[in-house]
């Protein structure tokens, strides 16, 4: 059986919003604007689920017509470690799978849906990159390379939004061959 930690993100939903929240702060509005096909009611209860597991924290809370607007962010960096995973079944990850890649076939979908001009449709030029490889590595040389993947990916995490700046969302999966 996954953790509570695994169980929180690797659903549909709470994975769309962590992915929407991961780079900056978010009212529940702003949230609901980045995941549209979310109903507002659902949206909240899953925030209010995120928030009570630790993995959203509350930055800041202004009064607005007598009701309390939030703004969330991400608690620590959102990602699974060994023990997260520990008791999972093969049927499990055949979930974790499914909800990882619909969640990114949701993010691919939405830019596609973005660019509705033709003219201006240039994936290339907005920074789209597609990479599929192998390596041949020790577990002693996958777990450095790892290890500098994530250093890099923290660096660049803590970057605030700014005008030269893209949200730009990442993603990679080592699967053993």
């Amino acid at each position: 059986m996954p953790s509570k930690k695994a169980d929180l993100l690797l659903h549909p939903i709470r994975l769309q919003i962590i992915t929407a929240i991961s780079t900056g702060q978010m009212t529940a509005r702003e949230l609901s604007e980045a995941v549209p096909d979310v109903p507002q009611t659902t949206l909240y209860r899953h925030i209010n689920a995120l928030v009570k597991g630790g993995l959203l924290k509350v930055v800041s809370e202004t009064r607005i017509r007598g009701t309390v607007e939030r703004t969330y962010a991400v608690a620590a960096l959102p990602s699974l470690k060994p023990e997260d995973l520990q008791g999972m079944t093969r049927q499990d990850y055949q979930q974790a799978f499914l909800v990882y890649l619909s969640t990114l076939m949701s993010a691919a979908q939405r830019y596609l849906d973005s660019k509705s001009d033709e003219e201006t449709f240039n994936p290339l030029a907005d920074g789209l990159d597609l990479s599929l490889g192998t390596l041949n590595l020790s577990d002693a040389e996958f777990q450095t390379m790892n290890k500098h993947i994530l250093e890099v990916i923290m660096s660049a995490s803590g970057n605030q939004p700014a005008p030269d700046r893209k949200r730009r969302m990442f993603t990679y999966l080592f699967i053993p061959q």
